[in-house]
């Protein structure tokens, strides 16, 4: 069962999310920007974003059909892709699902794990916000202007490492902002903490699917449940929207025990493996 195939019941009521289902939408998870260059077919998906970004060029398997091919020959075909594309280090998402032979032939040509991070999911079908005791001092509200912006990016920046953030990125970010106010695909949040900016996360809305990404804090003001109130506040966001899945790809180290520990569950891991083309 696909996520655009989570059919109601005859009540009205959403049925539960199977175990299949949660994973098929993880596997589906892509993010292709107006502003990136891609190379799409059945069997795999290659994005080139802006050279700035912490990882510019990313590939993903997409088609359980592709067992029947030699992953050489797969993996062959994307590498060649991503040169077409200009470039010449690419980031694999794979995950146990991943067709079989697909990360050993990475690995073979060098590859390396860059990050986990477990796969995670919240039921939302009972349109339930687990009260997640946010501080009273915790402040949060919607992105709406480029100096939210610019505040989200420089938290993402120090939370994750990469470039400082340059007005080319802000505008870009800006833009994506501005659409999905415009038509509800999606949003950023914003808490601050004794006036300071101190976390942030978005949101993106495929079908009854609510993808949870760049969840990060500063790191002078964490402990102090900024984290929590950008979650809580992303999770009432999407269940207004009508969501019934909260999906998101939890950092093993760091975010997946505090999002575990407040309901989401875990169906599995990806990873993140970089490789040089040349």
């Amino acid at each position: 069962m696909t996520p655009d195939q989570h059919r109601p019941t005859p009540s009205g009521a959403p049925t539960p999310w199977d175990d299949a289902a949660v994973l098929a939408a993880s596997t589906e998870w892509s993010w292709v920007p107006d502003f990136a260059r891609s190379v799409r077919t059945e069997e795999y998906l290659v994005v080139a974003y802006p050279e700035t970004f912490l990882t510019p060029t990313g590939a993903r398997v997409l088609s359980s059909g592709t067992a029947a091919r030699d992953p050489r020959d797969l993996v062959d075909e994307v590498h060649a892709v991503a040169r077409g594309l200009g470039r010449d280090r690419l980031w694999w998402a794979v995950s146990d699902t991943t067709t079989p032979g697909v990360e050993q032939e990475i690995v073979r040509r060098g590859g390396t794990v860059a990050e986990r991070m477990d796969v995670l999911a919240l039921d939302l079908s009972q349109g339930h916000v687990p009260d997640l005791g946010v501080p009273g001092d915790v402040e949060v509200h919607r992105v709406v202007d480029r100096g939210d912006v610019l505040d989200s990016l420089v938290i993402s920046q120090l939370a994750f490492g990469g470039q400082e953030p340059d007005d080319a990125e802000v505008d870009l970010s800006v833009a994506e902002v501005d659409k999905g106010l415009a038509d509800g695909s999606g949003g950023r949040v914003l808490a601050s903490v004794d006036g300071r900016a101190a976390s942030t996360g978005g949101w993106t809305l495929v079908g009854p699917v609510a993808r949870f990404w760049g969840a990060g804090t500063h790191p002078d003001l964490r402990g102090r449940g900024a984290y929590r109130a950008v979650l809580e506040a992303r999770l009432r966001h999407v269940v207004d929207a009508g969501a019934t899945l909260a999906l998101t790809h939890g950092r093993v180290e760091t975010s997946s025990p505090i999002l575990r520990s407040v309901g989401f569950r875990r169906y599995g891991e990806q990873r993140q493996l970089v490789v040089d083309l040349t």
